[in-house]
């Protein structure tokens, strides 16, 4: 026998579904939103193709840079990726070993910093002023306890001791989430399951487990190899998420103007700079820099995005891999020359 509709306990039970669907829908609507900029993200990388002219034009100035300076020679690994954003037309592509895996140091903060708006927009966190000022320390001052903090919060992971199987497995797999939101957004190339570190303590327990944990694919080894599992950046990966958020896909537009906002560069007010993309790219008049540092021990890294006063844009990623360790002006050299051919006021490209 069928309930009679018009019955208290029926009209009862039809206001309970209306009222938990009512509270469903903005999760509803959050996630169509957010598979609507995933598929957006992955039909525009897709268009990005190599260029046989801008991987002539890389070749030939690469080669001439590590001719000129000896020491960046020496290094066991350059890997660039090169994209020239031009309205109008489709993304270019060039690289030089850019999908060789590197350890990024530093660089990977703004991934996370990309991550925090996205998962603001998707309702599952809100960019209050504790957060808010983690990201600024994460990013303008390259903080790792500021990382620590936000990325445990993206994860909904906490600091402590090894954990038992069970909890372990259910530990790796929240650490594995911005990993696949890249994934989801078409981004390949960006191992990202651990924060920076400090040393001197605020590494142990979990997060050894998990750095040691070779079963875990993308990563790579430190050179004693007990660690399998390291954070992992290729610089064709990392161009690649540079190009959606400076072509405001990934984010809102309004988000995206906010994170490049905070990854704005200048090299008078941070010297350190000059060596970098900024302190090159910065000698073309009207050109902004936004973008990440990295540097540790052997590593010696930046990435960010580089526009011109036409509205054309450049993505950049370099990272050196080298021991002795380099600390010299190959990245802002290769910087003032790609910003030079490809938006200055004569560019050639």
């Amino acid at each position: 026998m069928s309930a009679n509709p018009e019955t208290p306990r029926a009209r009862a039970l039809l206001a309970s579904v209306i009222g938990l669907l009512w509270c469903l829908l903005p999760a509803l609507a959050s996630a169509g939103e957010s598979a609507g900029k995933a598929v957006a993200a992955r039909d525009y990388l897709a268009t990005v193709q190599s260029d046989a002219e801008l991987q002539e034009f890389l070749d030939a100035t690469v080669k001439k840079l590590l001719a000129r300076d000896s020491r960046a020679r020496k290094a066991t690994t350059v890997g660039i990726a090169l994209i020239d954003l031009q309205p109008g037309q489709a993304p270019r592509l060039a690289h030089w070993n850019g999908n060789t895996p590197i350890y990024p140091a530093s660089v990977v903060k703004f991934v996370y910093l990309i991550a925090a708006y996205a998962w603001e927009e998707q309702g599952i966190l809100n960019i209050d002023g504790p957060l808010d000022r983690q990201l600024t320390a994460m990013i303008y001052n390259s903080s790792n306890t500021a990382t620590q903090k936000v990325f445990r919060t993206l994860t909904e992971t906490k600091a402590g001791p090894a954990l038992p199987p069970d909890d372990y497995a259910k530990f790796r797999e929240r650490r594995l989430r911005v990993e696949r939101w890249l994934e989801s957004l078409g981004v390949t190339g960006i191992h990202s399951i651990h924060p920076t570190y400090n040393g001197g303590g605020d590494l142990y327990g979990r997060d050894i487990q998990l750095l040691q944990d070779g079963s875990v694919t993308g990563g790579i080894s430190n050179a004693s190899g007990n660690y399998k599992n390291r954070q992992a950046m290729t610089a064709v990966g990392t161009a690649k998420l540079l190009a959606l958020l400076a072509s405001d896909l990934g984010l809102d537009p309004e988000d995206a103007a906010e994170v490049r906002q905070r990854m704005k560069r200048d090299p008078r007010k941070q010297r350190y700079l000059y060596n970098r993309i900024a302190g090159g790219a910065v000698q073309t008049t009207g050109v902004e820099v936004y973008s990440k540092t990295g540097t540790w021990g052997p590593i010696y890294a930046d990435a960010g995005i580089i526009r011109g006063p036409s509205g054309r844009q450049l993505a950049l990623a370099v990272f050196i891999d080298s021991k002795p360790a380099y600390r010299g002006r190959f990245i802002a050299e290769l910087s003032r020359a790609c910003t030079a051919a490809l938006l200055g006021p004569e560019a050639t490209l």
